[in-house]
């Protein structure tokens, strides 16, 4: 069942929780929403009660008009995990979400046991993808616009059809609150903080990715003490194009 919180800003930002036993937050990436994860849940609730939430801006938080930022996003993550006391938790983020996570594992390291960065960098300049989506004038339409991110984003076409049928942008955004969401990555650099991060991490990267290729995993690899990196024969996707061999590292990673 989906509820409600209050952040400091007056900030409503929607939740949910599903499954029993230990804890882990996912946060999902820009323009997308919580329910980007349902194909996930199948195998995370059978040992993990796992609390996912809407970024605001995002699915159904609040979606406020003027612009947020990258700041914003961590400051609600934090207030989000403190009002619902998360301790001893694996934090999982994907693109927009791993870079969330970051600056959450930064500033409350001694809340995490594991962290998973799945498409992530340590340092990037403002959304290069907001900039791509005004310039390609992308249509209207919500499913357009979803075919249009799942093209550029995918490496292998064949892969397409199936991540079409997945959860990915199953948002609610209308072009305004897109191209907000899109601007709210905001540059960033964390690579003098990541050595506070001492649980156990799991690094994932696309070899093909257009966004953040392997290069930028390797310097999460090389500045974060204790890891594991994995890459993928994917594009920015990777947990929808290689979803059982990723699934599998997961898993693996999470039982050591």
């Amino acid at each position: 069942m989906e509820k409600k919180l209050t952040t400091s800003d007056g900030t409503k930002i929607a939740y949910d929780i599903n499954g029993k036993g230990k804890t882990m937050l996912m946060i999902h990436g820009v323009t997308d929403c919580k329910e980007s994860y349902d194909s996930d849940l199948s195998y995370l609730t059978e040992k993990y009660q796992v609390y996912r939430y809407d970024l605001r801006g995002h699915g159904n938080s609040d979606h406020p008009k003027k612009q947020f930022d990258l700041e914003d996003h961590i400051n609600d993550g934090i207030e989000l995990i403190k009002q619902l006391k998360l301790e001893d938790f694996v934090l999982y983020g994907g693109s927009l979400g791993s870079y969330i996570a970051q600056g959450i594992a930064v500033r409350i390291p001694e809340r995490i046991n594991k962290l998973i960065l799945n498409v992530s960098a340590a340092k990037n300049p403002a959304s290069a993808l907001a900039e791509t989506a005004k310039k390609d004038n992308i249509p209207e339409k919500t499913s357009e616009r979803r075919e249009y991110w799942i093209k550029h984003l995918t490496h292998d076409p064949k892969n397409i059809a199936s991540i079409e049928k997945s959860g990915f942008q199953k948002n609610t955004l209308d072009t305004e609150d897109e191209y907000r969401a899109l601007k709210s990555i905001t540059a960033f650099d964390f690579r003098d903080q990541l050595n506070k991060i001492d649980c156990p991490t799991l690094i994932t990267s696309g070899i093909y990715d257009p966004v953040n290729p392997p290069a930028k995993g390797e310097i999460l690899h090389k500045l974060i003490k204790n890891n594991q990196f994995s890459k993928f024969p994917s594009g920015h996707l990777l947990r929808l194009e290689c979803a059982a061999q990723y699934k599998e590292t997961v898993l693996d990673f999470l039982r050591k």
